[in-house]
């Protein structure tokens, strides 16, 4: 709540059970851990804190790194991670049991993120902003030398506002904010770059200036290099490079 506190309650009388939790800011967000044995609340002050459940007593200090405040958390189905959302526009994955912060926040909205969850298996979470759109991100983290981290895109919502529709790619070699239309054609700032088979969309992803795209089997997938990419009355260009 905005005065600071937080309260546990009796789903079935509606009556509080125990004292009120006192934080530091006002608590925009809650989230119990799946055991029930741990809660997290994130808000004002821009950190997140995990608590007993049974005594309301906090454990360890603040998970700190956001710079805005706390709008959602939510623990992954096994309970050792925290993902959180924040007016920073970021969404941050921590350890549950060390407080220590799991890779690089992912960016991605536009605007502050005020909703996440994990899927079930805890190998996706879907987000939800004030850019007005709704994506899913993959959990796995891939950890360079030199801490930076890399995650696939998923589907992105929107409600067809400026937002590009379908699925996001990223920039492809000069080509900015591409994406996957349902019809199956990439595109960058409304022109249509290629269009992609329907049993080759699912799946399909950008790390860096390759373009993965599964096919029905598990075991195959086409690999395509967009280092000397070209498109339109520019495509004899690539002539040279063959």
């Amino acid at each position: 709540s905005n005065d600071y506190s937080i309260r546990l309650w009796n789903a079935d009388t509606s009556q509080p059970l125990g004292k009120p939790i006192i934080c530091k800011g006002s608590v925009w967000a809650v989230g119990f851990s799946p055991d029930g044995s741990k809660i997290a609340s994130g808000g004002w002050d821009q950190t997140i804190q995990l608590w007993d459940a049974a005594t309301g007593q906090p454990l360890g200090k603040p998970l700190q790194g956001h710079k805005g405040g706390i709008m959602a958390v939510a623990f992954s189905p096994d309970g050792s991670r925290i993902v959180s959302g924040s007016q920073d526009h970021k969404i941050q994955f921590w350890d549950a049991n060390t407080g220590l912060p799991l890779g690089t926040a992912i960016r991605g909205h536009e605007n502050e993120v005020g909703a996440v969850q994990f899927s079930r298996d805890g190998s996706k979470i879907v987000s939800g902003s004030h850019d007005r759109t709704i994506r899913l991100w993959d959990t796995d983290i891939d950890t360079d030398a030199k801490g930076s981290n890399q995650r696939g895109k998923g589907l992105t919502y929107s409600d067809g506002g400026d937002q590009s529709p379908g699925i996001p790619l990223g920039n492809l070699a000069g080509f900015e904010r591409c994406s996957l239309l349902p019809d199956g054609w990439v595109q960058s700032s409304g022109r249509l770059l290629f269009w992609v088979p329907p049993e080759n969309r699912h799946g399909l992803q950008h790390p860096q200036l390759l373009l993965t795209i599964p096919t029905t089997s598990l075991l195959r997938a086409t690999i395509l290099d967009f280092t000397h990419f070209k498109c339109g009355p520019s495509w004899t260009a690539v002539r040279g490079n063959s």
